[in-house]
């Protein structure tokens, strides 16, 4: 008579288990799963003591229709060029998701204090400015972002780089993608692109 199979470790490597960072990152991917943006999905979360304290995504503020139901005017109107991209953020009610994360953790009671933030793109200018007001000491990312108009605003390249180098560490992260895909088909998942 053969053993059971344990389905949760059927074609598992334990050379697959990811390290502390990748997992966080891991999680980060898996809040973006909930963002409702027509233009870039992102997910966040805010880890201390390698806990989590909290997770965001960007879409809507609480309550309101999502970008997919009209919720948000520019993402609706996004084929117009006063809303193309770097444009028209002045009307967009969508909330970032490290914004969402570091309200979260606020709501719920949570300090941010000397915490991490793991986020699937490199944070916007308000959004580090927020994350260095709100405590985080250090901050990791998996997608590069350049902010609008940066190439030709020296002052914006400058305080953009003033503000990161305030942070304990400041990083691009790379998911091992073979890795990643080995770890999402034994779950069934597809590898994000």
């Amino acid at each position: 008579m053969s053993e059971p199979v344990d389905e949760g470790t059927a074609g598992w490597n334990p050379e697959d288990r990811p390290g502390k960072q990748e997992y966080f990152a891991l999680l980060a991917l898996a809040a973006r799963a909930r963002a409702d943006c027509l233009g870039r999905r992102v997910g966040a979360i805010v880890v201390r003591d390698d806990r989590v304290l909290s997770t965001g995504y960007n879409g809507t503020p609480i309550g309101m229709p999502n970008c997919s139901e009209g919720g948000c005017h520019r993402c609706a109107h996004r084929d117009q060029e006063e809303y193309s991209a770097g444009r028209g953020y002045d009307l967009c009610i969508c909330v970032h998701a490290e914004q969402n994360s570091l309200l979260a953790a606020a709501r719920f009671g949570q300090s941010t204090l000397g915490a991490t933030l793991y986020t699937t793109m490199r944070p916007c200018f308000g959004c580090v400015k927020e994350s260095l007001q709100a405590g985080i000491v250090a901050i990791h990312y998996l997608s590069e972002w350049v902010p609008f108009g940066a190439e030709q605003d020296p002052a914006l390249a400058s305080q953009y780089a003033n503000l990161r180098s305030r942070f304990v560490e400041f990083s691009h992260l790379t998911l091992a993608r073979n890795r990643l895909f080995r770890m999402l088909s034994t779950m069934g998942e597809e590898v994000p692109r």
